[in-house]
């Protein structure tokens, strides 16, 4: 699903225009990267939770020159679902 579908499956939900959808999905969007970016996790309620994990500095070995070179910190971020979308997941049959 792209950002317009999104936007016009959301606009025809709430019954609202798709400049308000897109403005209300923007600061959404907004509000959760401003938080995400000062470490503090999201939970949004039968969706997940959305925070921030930090990976320390680790040497890595490079398989060909077997030459060792060290990996810098970094902050990654990490979802969790939540039991609603679980429970969701696990109705879905596999068709291979």
């Amino acid at each position: 699903m792209t950002n317009q579908e999104l936007i016009a499956a959301l606009a025809k939900r709430l019954v609202w225009t798709q400049r308000q959808t897109s403005d209300t999905l923007d600061a959404t969007v907004s509000i959760i990267n401003t938080n995400l970016e000062d470490s503090n996790s999201i939970n949004i309620q039968g969706f997940g939770l959305f925070e921030t994990k930090k990976k320390g500095e680790r040497i890595s070995v490079n398989p060909v020159s077997k030459q060792r070179f060290l990996i810098p910190p970094k902050i990654t971020l990490a979802f969790r679902p939540g039991q609603t979308i679980k429970d969701n997941l696990k109705k879905i049959e596999v068709n291979e």
